[in-house]
């Protein structure tokens, strides 16, 4: 079985190949392709509906669209919008092996008026400015439309325990 990057690329090769043909043949692909497009679409259209529908299948959905040839499907048809946030959510899928790598702990946060807000952890775990200039550098250069990567305030942590809480000694 092909994987889901070689399928792509046979259809980007077969797209290329048709590109060359005569425009009465490219014409006629696309019809085809538009036919069968929305052959599929309706067929997915009512498997989604009908998956919502049931709990046990919301659930299988939310996590069939976790899967990249899922998620392309359903883009691709129309099912679901790709938006910055989704694109924002794939950059850092891509850069988590370097995160990870790096021992950089991130999270992204939101994404609202093309601005994608992230955090980083602090204290000892926390990475210098440079490589949270690079990444967030590396976030908005790679998803079109953003218009800026904004870091958070890292979270308070609950660990501190004032002074005055402490008793040394029977009470």
């Amino acid at each position: 079985m092909e994987s889901f990057d070689d399928l792509a690329a046979r259809v980007d090769q077969l797209r290329d190949r048709v590109s060359h043909s005569d425009e009465a043949t490219q014409a006629l692909l696309r019809e085809t392709i538009e036919a069968i497009t929305d052959f599929n679409r309706r067929g997915l259209v009512t498997l989604v509906q009908m998956l919502r529908e049931d709990e046990r299948g919301g659930e299988i959905l939310y996590r069939a669209v976790d899967e990249p040839e899922v998620m392309a499907l359903f883009v691709s048809h129309g099912i679901i919008r790709s938006d910055r946030t989704l694109d924002v959510l794939q950059v850092f899928e891509q850069i988590r092996p370097h995160l990870i790598a790096s021992s950089i702990e991130m999270s992204v946060e939101e994404v609202r008026d093309d601005v994608a807000y992230v955090r980083f952890a602090s204290g000892c775990s926390a990475p210098d400015q440079q490589s949270k200039d690079e990444i967030m550098g590396v976030m908005k250069q790679r998803v079109a439309g953003l218009r800026d990567v904004v870091e958070v305030a890292p979270e308070q942590s609950s660990a501190f325990v004032a002074l005055d809480t402490i008793r040394i000694g029977p009470a």
